[in-house]
């Protein structure tokens, strides 16, 4: 992986949009949206797709928008009618999506609402932050779209805890950490509730909060300071 200096550009989102406009939706929103718009001019975060086809023919055979280019992929090829390809796709960077939430999460929790916690690094693989040895925080949150080269916007059409799989590894995440500390508190943080989900805890979850919504995020850290 690239080596990224997260904090440097999280840390000026914060500064422009909570530290100058306070807390609510747009300005928390506005703040993870920055955190991901820049991870996107490092990390490249676009969408390609392209016609195989026509590539097998020669690069010389290539033409932009045609049978290769940006954004989502065509049905088919304009070319050859062929079916074409994603190449380069968002989920391929996740792991730089997924770091840079977790640090804008841990940033504003520090930072504007003086929650003490660190970041689990390599301690553990079941939980992004800790509180407490048995409070811990999972955190999964990604853009609804990203920029391409060219200009023209890609939507991503699940994020966060829409993700089936997100949510699968998420709840398998607490379950391992329960047998561990049985009576703890696992909370997930995201930017994307889906409906099933909403209000959802159990004996693993302790709770779902939306990091981009003012009344979640004041109720969660009532909650994290009364622990």
């Amino acid at each position: 992986m690239i080596p990224i200096q997260y904090e440097s550009f999280v840390k000026e989102n914060f500064k422009r949009f909570i530290g100058a406009k306070g807390l609510s939706d747009d300005s928390l929103q506005r703040y993870f949206d920055g955190c991901f718009k820049d991870i996107g001019r490092i990390v490249p975060l676009a969408k390609v797709w392209i016609c195989l086809k026509c590539l097998g023919a020669g690069p010389n055979n290539l033409a932009i928008d045609s049978n290769y280019g940006w954004g989502d992929k065509p049905a088919k090829c304009k070319e050859c009618g062929n079916h074409t390809y994603e190449v380069g796709t968002f989920q391929a960077r996740s792991s730089y999506v997924g770091n840079t939430f977790e640090h804008a999460c841990h940033y504003l929790l520090v930072t504007k609402f003086r929650i003490m916690l660190r970041m689990s690094g390599r301690q553990s693989r079941l939980y992004d932050l800790l509180v407490k040895n048995n409070v811990v925080i999972e955190t999964k949150g990604g853009p609804r779209y990203v920029m391409n080269p060219d200009g023209t916007k890609s939507k991503i059409d699940r994020i966060g805890m829409e993700r089936s799989d997100t949510e699968k590894k998420a709840f398998e995440n607490a379950s391992k950490w329960r047998k561990h500390f049985p009576n703890g508190y696992f909370y997930i943080l995201t930017n994307a509730i889906p409906r099933h989900l909403r209000e959802h805890h159990d004996e693993k979850i302790t709770a779902i909060y939306n990091v981009t919504k003012e009344r979640d995020m004041t109720k969660f850290v009532d909650e994290i300071k009364s622990l």
